[in-house]
């Protein structure tokens, strides 16, 4: 043995001398430091030396070196570091560092990575300790104020702590919220006060009062009184659940409310819901359904009734409906009941009565039977008899009709003659060439409606904007009320005693309709019965008049188109479209207006006729009618006059009105009425744009023997074609007239845009032109009135035949 000792020792002095010996010989060849660090730049980019540079370049590292410093610095600290921290330590660069940490973790299950930090059991011991220490002390811990102690993640914690539960923490984790440690004596001191302070309990009480109170903890509280009550220890019921809402309601409390709620409800036969809130039950719809399962229950919006109050009620509206009166159910139900409540117990009962004659619900509450309103709606019968006669005495319009009705209307004119016949009769007619035109119809009332457009001095607008906004006024025309809601209100309050004002007024609104409709029916039946009574020969000559002043209008509408032909294509559009709104419309509407006086829809005046009430007169058309009736009402809409003309032949001869077209010697006496009638009209008017509108047509007229019915925005153009077929000095007047017109419709349609802007009035200069242009065309009117007035020889063609 020491032989042995005594070698080793020889050889460690041997190896001693060898090294003095090396280290004190000279080198014969020596590198420097920059090709040593070439070498090893080479050898780690052939993957044959792994090292790691460090920050400051004066060292090389090994990556064995990086993770035995990283485990000496994970000592030093005492099992926490953060990665971070080891740059500054061990020098290098930080993904090195991570590198190595991730390899450590894997390695070595004792150390782990949280939140950039290696962490490892020996930490997590000591943290256990200290968890350990503050929870004798306090008997509880919160995993959450851990958390801000240490800086560490819930999980992570809640991990490493539970596994040392019972180990080195002496305590318990809550199951109900695992966020907390506890001890087992800090549990049994808890279930003592629980224990107590409930048994003490005599009234209801909200459970979050007592934790913020005594300061339970919440779950805990929960978990032990729910045990506490389930061993039978605590004489008592927890309502409402683990919520904020959750009531202890000790058992002697129960009893005195049960008892109390059986007893009212006993006597009363319903249940307030109000009520019982104020006696402390936290949920009373609930409380009712668990406590009465066996019984039949309404419940209510704010209440519940028994079946005692439902057959009460039941047997009063069954009452009502056999006796034919009516009952309101309020008087028969607690007064603590509200409307709704009774509408909804309404509503359950009249289930009951779904095979039983009709019956009606007024006010939510009040049951009339199908006999009082039967006897109520008798009450009008010799008033609506009695009216409907003198309506048809008075021959006032009726705008109402049915299916029904057409089809009877249809049976009185086939019993008088066939349609068939007549068509052959009045072709027959027009092939003869019999009866005679009057011309001074049409021209009239085109006469009327030029007038009526220049006395406002604005321009025509051709759109159906007017027409629209009437049709909203006149629609009130086609209703026939038999009396207002006051009116039979006032009736019902004479005959009905004993009856709420409420009942009076929703029996009136009920009535309105059904006896507005009665009386329709009635009406209806006397004026066919007047119509089927009406002599043929009254007819015959209706028929007879709308021919002869649809052939007038027809005839001018002819002359104007052949006039208008004079000018160009916009003008002639311009003028098809005034002509399609004045003169078609008219002739339309009295075909119109004629077929409507079958229905009973005719108005006084046809010129009041609308676009939405001829199309409702469409609606009650036959079929064959209706098709031709309908392109005809659509042509107004267009700018053609021959498409209205070609819709027009079809629509007369559909409903078998015989247009007799005009011969030259009527044609004559067309041209020399409509010449007379803008005479006339000239003569009398003073207004300037109406006096140049009437000179030029006139003009026009007597130098084309054409008759022209234009709108006031093609005047110029009249004017312009004038200049090759009249005196260069009458023209020439007339276009100085026509200077001054449009300059004095500017000022004025300036001064309407400005509003009441004193400034323009008060402007002198303004006032002088003004009173400049109005003096002029004074003295300038007589002169054009003139050029037509003054005595002429008159063409041939224009003077009327004996």
């Amino acid at each position: 043995m020491a032989a042995a000792a005594a070698a080793t020792w020889e050889e460690i002095l041997q190896l001693s001398q060898q090294f003095q010996s090396a280290q004190s010989a000279r080198a014969s060849q020596r590198l420097s430091e920059r090709n040593c660090i070439e070498i090893v730049a080479k050898l780690i980019a052939e993957k044959q030396l792994d090292v790691v540079h460090t920050l400051d370049g004066k060292e090389y590292i090994t990556p064995a070196q990086i993770s035995r410093e990283i485990r000496d610095e994970l000592h030093v600290c005492g099992g926490r570091v953060n990665i971070v921290d080891l740059q500054q330590v061990i020098n290098v660069d930080l993904l090195h560092i991570e590198s190595r940490a991730n390899d450590i973790v894997k390695s070595d299950r004792t150390v782990q990575l949280v939140l950039g930090q290696l962490i490892d059991e020996h930490y997590l011991d000591q943290v256990a300790e200290e968890t350990n220490d503050k929870l004798q002390e306090t008997g509880q811990v919160k995993i959450s104020d851990l958390c801000k102690t240490y800086d560490l993640p819930g999980d992570f914690l809640k991990q490493a702590l539970s596994a040392r539960l019972g180990k080195i923490i002496h305590g318990q984790i809550d199951q109900d919220n695992r966020g907390v440690i506890f001890t087992e004596a800090f549990v049994t001191r808890h279930r003592a006060r629980i224990r107590g302070l409930f048994s003490a309990i005599t009234r209801p009480t909200a459970v979050i009062n007592l934790i913020s109170r005594q300061g339970f903890q919440e779950h805990l509280l929960y978990s032990v009184l729910e045990e506490l009550v389930n061993a039978g220890r605590l004489k008592g019921t927890v309502v409402g659940g683990r919520q904020d809402r959750a009531v202890f309601v000790p058992d002697i409390y129960a009893r005195t409310q049960s008892n109390w709620v059986d007893s009212f409800f006993k006597q009363n036969g319903y249940l307030e819901f109000d009520a019982l809130s104020r006696l402390g039950i936290p949920d009373p719809v609930n409380y009712v359904k668990k406590r009465y399962k066996s019984l039949r229950l309404l419940f209510l919006k704010t209440s519940c009734v028994g079946q005692e109050i439902m057959d009460q009620v039941e047997a009063s509206v069954d009452e009502a409906i056999s006796s034919g009166t009516w009952v309101d159910i309020v008087p028969l139900l607690p007064s603590s009941l509200s409307v709704e409540d009774a509408s909804m117990l309404l509503q359950q009962v009249m289930r009951s009565f779904v095979n039983q004659p009709s019956t009606l619900v007024f006010g939510d509450t009040v049951v009339v039977s199908e006999k009082f309103l039967n006897n109520c709606a008798e009450l009008f019968n010799d008033r609506m008899h009695q009216k409907a006669e003198k309506e048809v005495k008075n021959n006032n319009p009726v705008n109402l009709i049915t299916e029904e009705d057409l089809k009877q209307s249809s049976l009185l004119e086939n019993a008088s003659s066939s349609k068939k016949d007549k068509k052959d009769e009045r072709r027959k007619k027009a092939n003869e060439g019999s009866g005679s035109v009057r011309g001074s119809g049409g021209g009239n009332a085109r006469e009327i409606k030029i007038k009526k457009t220049k006395k406002k001095g604005r321009k025509d607008v051709d759109s159906d904007e007017e027409s629209q906004a009437s049709s909203t006024n006149r629609s009130k025309h086609l209703e026939v009320l038999f009396m207002s809601h006051e009116e039979i209100s006032d009736v019902l309050r004479k005959h009905i005693r004993d009856c709420p004002e409420e009942l009076i007024l929703e029996l009136a609104d009920h009535l309105v309709r059904p006896l507005t409709k009665s009386y329709q029916e009635v009406l209806r039946s006397l004026f066919m019965s007047s119509a089927s009574n009406s002599s043929g020969a009254s007819r015959k000559k209706t028929i007879k008049d709308l021919q002869e002043e649809v052939s007038s209008l027809y005839n001018n509408v002819r002359l104007f188109e052949k006039g208008a032909k004079h000018f160009t294509d916009e003008t002639q559009t311009n003028i098809a479209r005034h002509m399609l709104k004045t003169v078609c419309t008219d002739i339309t509407n009295l075909i119109f207006n004629f077929l409507a006086a079958d229905v009973m829809m005719a108005a006084e005046d046809y010129t009041v006729l609308t676009s939405e009430m001829r199309k409702k007169i469409l609606s009650t058309l036959h079929e064959e009618m209706r098709g031709p009736l309908t392109k005809l009402h659509i042509s107004l809409n267009g700018k053609s006059i021959e498409e209205f003309v070609s819709a027009l032949d079809a629509a007369t001869e559909a409903c078998d009105i015989m247009v007799k077209r005009g011969d030259k010697k009527k044609e004559r006496q067309i041209l020399f009425q409509h010449r007379q009638a803008l005479v006339e009209q000239l003569k009398v008017t003073e207004d300037p744009a109406l006096v140049l509108h009437l000179t030029s047509v006139l003009l026009f007229q007597f130098s084309t023997h054409c008759m022209l019915h234009a709108p006031g925005r093609c005047v110029p153009q009249i004017v312009t074609s004038l200049s090759t077929k009249i005196p260069e000095d009458q023209h020439s007047c007339l276009v100085r007239y026509q200077g001054l017109v449009v300059k004095q419709l500017s000022g004025q349609n300036k001064k309407i845009g400005q509003g009441d802007d004193d400034s323009l009035d008060n402007n002198p200069e303004v006032e002088g032109s003004t009173a400049a242009i109005r003096k002029e065309l004074q003295e300038l009117t007589a002169s054009v009135k003139d050029l037509v007035l003054r005595p002429r020889k008159s063409s041939a063609s224009e003077e009327p035949e004996s």
